[in-house]
């Protein structure tokens, strides 16, 4: 399935979930769904596309879990605020969320040819800030800098899912 960005926020965000697919988090919900009252109580672990991952206008959310440390429940949700996009992560039985304050402008590239590589500036520098800020104080994810510095490739790989639309490409 085609991932279609309706504007930079949605770039950098897709790029945070391509970021949490690369490190070994499998997605289990999306959009409304994670934003549940429920979602950590939620048994399944299903892995489940990225439908209406982009449905809100200011903001997103995933909820992940992590096979490979014994299915750990993670929810990432991202507020747009401007030209910044606050990601907030909860793990499961965490009193206290993982804060990072992206500023969009450092990583959403000129696109103006439909190629993807052009979609980001600084890829791999987010990724580096995700692992630094976020996913290593998860206390989920075993992954430590050089292995994230080789996922990049794979980050890329996830992130030619996206389809541009006319409106972004030209």
């Amino acid at each position: 399935m085609d991932v279609i960005p309706k504007n930079d926020h949605d770039k950098v965000a897709f790029a945070v979930h391509a970021t949490f697919l690369s490190v070994g988090f499998v997605l289990t919900a999306t959009g409304s769904v994670a934003l549940g009252d429920n979602v950590f109580s939620s048994t399944s672990t299903d892995e489940v596309g990225t439908d209406n991952w982009n449905e809100f206008e200011d903001h997103y959310a995933f909820f992940y879990t992590n096979p490979e440390k014994g299915s750990k429940k993670v929810l990432v949700k991202c507020l747009v605020m401007n030209r910044k996009l606050l990601v907030e992560t909860l793990a499961e039985n965490s009193s206290q969320p993982l804060h990072l304050e992206i500023d969009i402008d450092d990583y959403v590239g000129e696109n103006t040819s439909g190629n993807y590589s052009a979609l980001y500036n600084n890829l791999e520098k987010l990724v580096n800030g995700l692992e630094k800020e976020v996913i290593s104080k998860l206390n989920c994810s075993a992954v430590d800098p050089p292995r994230m510095r080789k996922q990049v490739p794979i980050l890329g790989t996830a992130l030619a899912g996206i389809a541009l639309p006319s409106t972004l490409s030209a």
